[in-house]
Parts: C-alpha cells; structure tokens; sequence
C-alpha cells in the first residue's frame, strides 16, 4: 500500500516543476517595464528640465550684454558711433554649456533703402531713427536707436532689442537746476545765492525766499529740478502716472501748513528722487555757428513778428530800421540775434525794469517775438528773448493749428517753436515808474490793456523755451493785480526760477501758471535746439524678439 502511494507524490511533484520560475519571470518583466517606464519618464523630464534651464541662461547673458553696452556707452557717449559689436561669455562651463552673448547694432527704420547694417562712415544716417518715416508720417522713435543683443546657451537662443534714447530737456515741461530766484535779478550782491536748497538747508531772504509752487498753478507734464521743490497750497504735478516728476524732495518753506511728503501738492504723476542729473550747456553760442550756416543773424536788438512761414523783421541794420518781410521757409530754421561789439552791450537786467528798458541798449542782442508760425523754426539770442505777444502754431492771425481750433487746445501738425536765449527769457510786463528795486513804485497803469504800457492778458505761449545762463521771467512780476494765467505748451528749462507772480497760495499780481507738455516734443524738437552736456544714454524700453531682429519693432 505505502509502494503504491509513493509514485503519486512523485507524480504530483512533476506537475509543479517550473511555476515559480514562471511567476519570477512574470514579475521580472513587469518590473523591467516599470522601469524602463520610469526611465523614459525621467529622461524626457530631463530633456525639458535642461531646455528650460538654457532657455533662462540664454536670456540672462542677453540681460549681461545689455548691461555690457550700457557701461561701453556711458564710459563714452560716442561708442554707438563706432557700430560696436561686443561679446563675451559669462559664468562657468556646465555639463559641455557656456553663456555667451553678442550685441549687434540694429539698422533703422527711416536708413536708406538696402541698408543692412550700421555704417562707421554714416552712424546716424543708418542707426538713429529720424523724425519722419520712410513712407511718411512722423516717426514716434525719433531720435533713438537700437541694438540686439543674443544670448547663448547650450544652443538655445534669446535675443533682446533695446531702444536708446539721451535724455533732454525737452523731456520735461519743465525744468530747473535751482528753484532760487536769479542772483542778478535780486537787489543788491547776495554771495551765497548759487546753491541748491540742500546746501543749507533752507533758501533764506538773501537768496529771495522761497518760490512757492501755489494753489492755483497747473503743471500738466513731466518735470525734473535739481532742486527741492517749495510748496504752498495745493498746485498739481503731472497729468497721469505716465508723467515723471522728479526732483530731490519738497519742502514747506512758507510754513503754509503742509505736511510730507509733498506738503500738499496734489501728486498726479509719479514722484522719483534718483533720477540722473541733467546739466545746461554752458551758452547757446553753437546756435550762432548754426545760424551763420544756413539760417539768419541779426545785430542789435531785433523785433520779430512771426506770420506762418515769413517774418515782419525790424532792426536798425536792416533796411535803414523799417520793418522787412522774411521768407523762413529759405533758411534752415534758426534765427540768431547777436550783440554789437560797439557799443557794447552793458545792460544789467533787473526784473524791476520801468518802461524805458524796453526798446533801449540797441547794441545788446535782444528779440522782441510774437505771432505765429507754420513751420518749426528757433529763435536764439546772445543776451534776452522778450515774449511781446500771444504765441502759437497757425497759417494766419485767425487759425489755430490745435485739438480744439482755438488758443489752449493740443498743438497740432509738425511745426515746433524754440526760443533759447543766453540770459533770460522774458515776458513784457512794462511799468511808468522808474523803479530799481523791488520797494519801487510800479506805477498806476500797470496792467492796462492799450497804449504804451499795455500788459499781456492771459498769454498764451507755445514752444520750447531755454534760458541758458538765467531764467524764464515775468517782467515787474511783482506789480499790478494779477492779469489773468500764463500757459505755456511746450517746455521750459532755465538755470534758476524765474518768478512769474506773487502771492503764497493765491496769485496776488503777476500770472497764475498753467503748464501742459507738448508731446510732441518727445519725439521731435525745435530746429537745433540745445541738449544738456554729458547727459547719459539710458535704455527707454527693451523688448523680448522672437522675429528677425529688423523686424523687432521696439515703441
């Protein structure tokens, strides 16, 4: 019984042999293949997880060829000129990738037709925007240019477009470098003067006081001042967040009540204290070079009356003193009054002027202007520009080239006007009386609206004014109930304030301001018209090209 048992289990046996090596190659294959699951997985994260890596390499050795340029150009203003094509490599070899970046100058828009890269022997012609497109039309990126800079990494590529731009005083509606009235224009010889709020602190009453910035004054624009800012009431800075107000700080110097930080100027803009510095020319002589070229010089004290693109001249040089039509549209634009050599030029301007000032001291280089214009044209003078009436771009006495067709509107068209006068620029506010100093009588027929002594009733000025040497000044602005608002459209820049009215929060006599940018003139500018010296190139915008580099528009 036990023999026949024996071969069963034998049996039995046999027909188990093998089910755990199959067992074991089953699950051998299933982990192999979630392994090799699992590997591909990886692998392919991998691939993507270095792409993504080189993808911000590349743009970061972009980013260093950027700042590369940045530094080669204000090292020196004129690198751009040389059509530089700098490159390097940043960081350190990983895994077989280096960083690399190439800048390469990006022809412009407005070059000559065929033009594909800058030329040493024409930089401006083939890298600078101009003011009018190729097919017409006026080039919003005038003035600018732009490079391209590549960045490399484990051969992946980004490239960067940044747009160029020096900074001048056309960007702002205005502009000082000390918010302290004119030394010259004070009584006396005040030794201290010559500084800025901070030097102080404080301004003092040998420096004239504070200018205060008041209620009723509208700066509607940017504006950059190398000084504090005296505030006192509630004036207005800046239109939207896109205008930049800069300056060092604000101050209550009247103690109007005012608490920081802008002692209650209502801030519409957007407020900076680090902006870079912007410094004047030291005087507008190149303009003379300029006129002498192609445009017009006058001798003596000149009166000009705009009417489009022709000129009512008077000058004692010119056809025996008898007014003389001009025709500007033959010249490049610029006019430049010059002072005689004999007699010399010896007038001391005080804003205390009577009556007699005007018109007298026929050597010295001054321009009497008003009227209107159709064409950009710039006015210069060696010693004062003396605003006599009403300014502003039109074809006759009764059209207005504005948004509105009346004097206040938007300018319209391309015409631009430019006044840059050495000393002062100044609005006619004449007095009777015989004054000298600010304790002076002003007389009885201040403000009359007719007659000898007539007074400027709400002015209206459009153009872009630079007192070099002095200020943009209201005439006895101290005299007379107020005669209404200034408004200015365009841009004023001057070395010290230039007082147009007084009173702490209101206006008591002269005007009240009203300021608005011309936008147009950050784009274009009156004919030659003076920028500030070493001024710093900075990049306006940049921009990510996906496309061929000259088709990367940058705005």
């Amino acid at each position: 019984m036990q023999l026949r048992a024996f071969p069963r289990r034998r049996i039995r046996a046999r027909g188990e042999r093998g089910f755990t090596m199959l067992l074991a190659l089953y699950v051998l294959t299933i982990t192999s293949l979630l392994l090799g699951g699992a590997y591909v997985a990886v692998l392919t994260d991998t691939h993507l997880s270095r792409n993504d890596l080189d993808q911000k390499r590349a743009y970061a050795a972009a980013q260093a060829g950027i700042e590369q340029y940045d530094y080669d150009l204000n090292q020196n203003p004129n690198y751009w000129e040389n059509c530089p094509t700098p490159g390097g490599t940043i960081g350190a070899s990983d895994s077989g990738s280096t960083e690399t970046y190439l800048d390469t100058p990006v022809v412009a828009s407005t070059a000559p037709t065929g033009t594909t890269a800058c030329s040493t022997s024409n930089p401006i012609g083939t890298m600078v925007e101009a003011g009018t497109l190729t097919g017409g039309g006026t080039n919003p990126a005038a003035g600018t240019f732009r490079i391209a800079s590549t960045g490399t990494s484990n051969n992946v590529s980004r490239t960067i477009v940044a747009q160029y731009k020096r900074d001048s005083f056309l960007n702002f509606v205005y502009y000082t470098d000390y918010e302290t009235l004119d030394p010259v224009a004070l009584p006396g010889d005040p030794t201290d003067c010559d500084r800025h709020y901070t030097d102080s602190p404080g301004r003092g009453s040998d420096c004239g006081g504070a200018i205060n910035f008041i209620s009723a004054d509208q700066i509607n624009g940017p504006l950059h001042s190398e000084d504090t800012l005296a505030i006192c009431g509630t004036p207005t800075f800046g239109r939207n967040a896109n205008d930049s107000i800069q300056a060092p700080g604000f101050a209550d110097e009247s103690n109007c009540g005012g608490s920081a930080p802008y002692y209650g100027a209502v801030m519409d803009g957007t407020y900076t204290n680090s902006a870079p510095s912007l410094t004047p020319p030291p005087t507008d002589g190149q303009m003379l070079n300029v006129a002498q070229t192609a445009g017009t010089v006058y001798t003596g004290t000149t009166t000009i009356q705009l009417t489009g693109t022709t000129a009512t001249v008077t000058n004692a040089n010119l056809n025996g003193g008898s007014p003389t039509s001009v025709n500007l549209a033959s010249t490049n634009g610029v006019i430049y009054v010059q002072s005689a050599q004999t007699p010399p030029c010896a007038e001391n301007y005080t804003p205390f002027s009577a009556n007699s000032t005007y018109g007298s001291n026929l050597g010295c280089g001054n321009v009497y202007v008003s009227g209107y214009y159709s064409m950009s044209i710039t006015i210069a003078s060696d010693n004062d520009i003396i605003v006599a009436g009403n300014l502003w771009p039109g074809t006759s006495a009764s059209n207005y080239a504005t948004s509105t067709g009346a004097l206040g509107g938007t300018p319209t068209g391309n015409a631009l006007l430019g006044l840059v006068a050495n000393n002062f620029v100044r609005v006619e506010h004449p007095v009777s009386s015989n004054r000298g100093t600010a304790s002076g009588s002003c007389g009885s027929d201040a403000n009359v609206t007719s007659g000898t002594y007539q007074t400027l009733n709400n002015p209206y000025i459009y153009a872009a004014i630079l007192a070099v040497q002095h200020s943009f000044i209201v005439d006895n602005y101290d005299c007379g109930s107020s005669p209404g608002t200034l408004t200015i459209v365009g841009a004023i820049a001057q070395l010290y304030r230039g007082p147009v009215g007084t009173g702490s929060s209101s206006v008591s006599t002269g005007y009240a301001k009203n300021y608005t940018y011309d936008d147009r003139l950050a784009y274009a500018e009156p004919p030659y018209f003076l920028n500030p010296v070493s001024v710093a190139w900075s990049v306006q915008h940049q921009t990510e090209c996906s496309a061929t580099v000259s088709a990367c528009a940058v705005p």
